[in-house]
């Protein structure tokens, strides 16, 4: 079974297997390859959407920096939330504080072992479709009579 195959984490809950998109995402990422998959829910929006597809890569911690949208692992799930600000925890290493656009709080801090990437496009249908609409009215424009 190939990442490719689950359209979103939701699709996942009736899996056989739950956490297996997570699994999965995490060991393409850990191993340098970007993924793609629907976002669901609503807590970056207006960002990202219920639906949007998004594309993660992998990053190097040390090039996270605030205003940033990292992807982490919360127990079997998968979140992308926006790095608010990174701390440093007692003995030394970054933790990371991250908060959904719509959320009205911060998520629990986010330990540097639990970022897998970054988010680095976000596509809407919606965009696609106007995008589409707007090259089809230019060339209606420019026909002749």
């Amino acid at each position: 079974m190939t990442a490719s195959e689950f359209s979103s984490p939701t699709e996942m809950l009736n899996e056989p297997q739950p956490g297996k998109f997570t699994q999965l995402s995490s060991e393409l990422l850990g191993r340098g390859y970007s993924i793609r998959f629907r976002a669901t829910g609503a807590s970056m929006q207006p960002a990202i959407c219920h639906e949007d597809m998004l594309t993660v890569a992998p990053v190097a911690l040390s090039s996270i920096r605030p205003g940033a949208i990292a992807v982490y692992r919360r127990l079997d799930r998968l979140l992308a939330h926006r790095v608010v600000r990174i701390d440093v925890d007692d003995s030394g290493a970054p933790v990371f504080v991250l908060r959904g656009d719509a959320a009205s709080g911060c998520d629990a801090p986010v330990a540097a072992s639990q970022i897998l990437g970054e988010v680095v496009k976000v596509e809407r249908r919606t965009s696609a479709i106007r995008r589409h609409a707007g090259m089809l009215l230019q060339r209606l424009l420019r026909m002749p009579e």
